[in-house]
């Protein structure tokens, strides 16, 4: 499944290279979606968030069986990354 990565504007990290792994982590407190899911690079800088308007996030996070999982960069691009994840 490729999973889209929105709000990189709003954080600062190092570039993200294809293939990095990225680390989706279940945010079980947030004020603004209850099912949130943050992304992070290898570095543990958050890098944005599996968009909450997106069908994806339902199903991303009713998926992950753990508080995280790992994924890997797919594809770049100027407002979103592109993420790998296999359950």
């Amino acid at each position: 499944m490729i999973v889209p990565i929105h709000g990189l504007k709003y954080f600062q990290f190092d570039p993200v290279i294809m293939d990095q792994e990225i680390l989706l982590v279940k945010e079980k407190v947030n004020p603004h979606d209850e099912m949130a899911i943050a992304a992070y690079n290898h570095k543990g800088q958050k890098i944005g968030y599996v968009s909450a308007k997106s069908s994806y996030n339902k199903k991303v996070y009713l998926k992950m069986k753990q508080p995280d999982f790992i994924g890997k960069v797919w594809s770049i691009g100027k407002n979103q990354v592109l993420v790998e994840i296999d359950f």
